[in-house]
């Protein structure tokens, strides 16, 4: 079953030139991501290298500084006990300042308690003074009115009997 029709062949040959157009993109889109990589691989490599560079050069620095570090720390070291030495009696005079004024204000705090202490029971006291007052008070006005009312009534009955 042989087609010799023009149809068919020129489809198969489209569809063939598309295959390989497409394939020779997809051939040319590798080679330029493969580039790609390549320039970012190298430029990765390139900036290790500067990397390790750097890191030889700031050994050699510390190399060459660590011996004048050590002369100074030496010379340096008995002017630094006494700078501690000096801020320790430092710290120490003022912790017995604070003790001694923690003290003094102890002293004021127990006294003003009981301060408070006194003057909460004359208040009560006074309380009870003035709760007994007044019920004194109550009782001497109503006797008060008592009598007040049993002299009226007298009254208007000497007036009756004088008329």
């Amino acid at each position: 079953m042989e087609n010799n029709s023009p149809h068919l062949s020129m489809s198969l040959g489209s569809s063939l030139k598309i295959k390989l157009s497409s394939s020779s993109s997809a051939k040319s889109s590798f080679f330029k991501e493969q580039a790609a990589y390549r320039r970012k691989l190298t430029a990765y490599q390139e900036g290790q290298q500067r990397q390790a560079q750097l890191v030889q050069k700031l050994q050699a620095k510390v190399g060459r500084v660590r011996p004048e570090l050590v002369s100074n720390s030496e010379t340096s070291n008995g002017r630094h006990q006494e700078d501690v030495s000096s801020n320790l009696e430092e710290a120490l005079i003022r912790l017995e300042e604070e003790q001694q004024r923690s003290s003094s204000l102890s002293a004021v705090n127990a006294m003003l308690r009981e301060q408070l202490e006194q003057a909460g029971l004359a208040n009560e006291a006074l309380s009870q003074d003035i709760r007994r007052l007044t019920v004194d008070w109550t009782k001497a006005r109503e006797e008060l009115e008592q009598k007040e009312s049993d002299w009226r009534r007298e009254e208007e009955v000497r007036e009756r009997e004088r008329q």
